[in-house]
């Protein structure tokens, strides 16, 4: 009975998903579709109203915390599967879809938090994503996490990510860097480490980081009467 217990909760999950999936929302999938994704550790959705922008198709959504879920929900009209340690959890992944997404936790790298890296359960998720990636062979990745990510363990931390993209998984990684949400007209100060990886070389080659916008905003500018 203990090991149908996942199955059983993924199902329902499943369910939910699909009485929500044809429902008026706020940011419908876009209807002429360009590329598709996956949104792992989704939060509210912050990456897919990104991508959905660019004209991307989400396939696949997955988030632990129960609010964040019901945001999720109101956002987009699905809700998303939950532990993504499940392999229950894991076959509702299609087999093929263009960019994995991945905002893995960033609690254990923080500067805020006790900074156990891969020591800390958080910090050990990355490989559950570096095995979604091994399977599945997405043509990008596309990852966020705090800009303590950098200076974890003397750099470490970061540089065993990085062997894993590149080496492990055969991946083309640009130098990653950190951009702030305040330089692109988002009035909050956040920095965030971006990580990018290509099955393509060519791809790789062609990609360069945004630079700054120069617009900058307040509060104000985006609250709602």
């Amino acid at each position: 009975v203990t090991e149908n217990l996942p199955k059983n909760e993924v199902r329902e999950q499943a369910r939910q998903y699909q009485l929500l999936a044809d429902k008026n929302t706020p940011f419908p999938k876009p209807t002429a579709e360009k590329f598709t994704f996956i949104d792992l550790f989704a939060g509210i959705g912050g990456f897919r109203l990104a991508l959905q922008r660019l004209g991307g198709t989400c396939l696949f959504s997955s988030e632990w915390d129960e609010q964040a879920k019901k945001t999720y929900a109101a956002n987009f009209g699905e809700v998303p599967f939950g532990d993504i340690t499940l392999e229950a959890t894991k076959s509702y992944i299609p087999d093929s879809f263009d960019v994995l997404c991945a905002g893995f936790p960033c609690q254990a790298f923080s500067i805020a938090g006790r900074r156990g890296g891969f020591s800390d359960t958080r910090g050990t998720l990355f490989f559950e994503v570096a095995e979604i990636i091994r399977r599945k062979q997405p043509r990008a990745v596309f990852l966020e996490n705090v800009k303590g990510l950098f200076s974890h363990d003397r750099g470490r931390t970061l540089a065993t990510i990085l062997n894993t993209l590149r080496e492990d998984l055969g991946y083309f990684v640009p130098d990653p860097i950190t951009l702030n949400a305040k330089d692109f007209g988002v009035p909050q100060n956040r920095e965030r480490i971006f990580i990018v990886a290509f099955r393509e070389k060519p791809a790789c080659d062609a990609f360069t980081y945004p630079t700054p916008s120069g617009k900058r905003s307040i509060v104000a500018d985006i609250l709602e009467k």
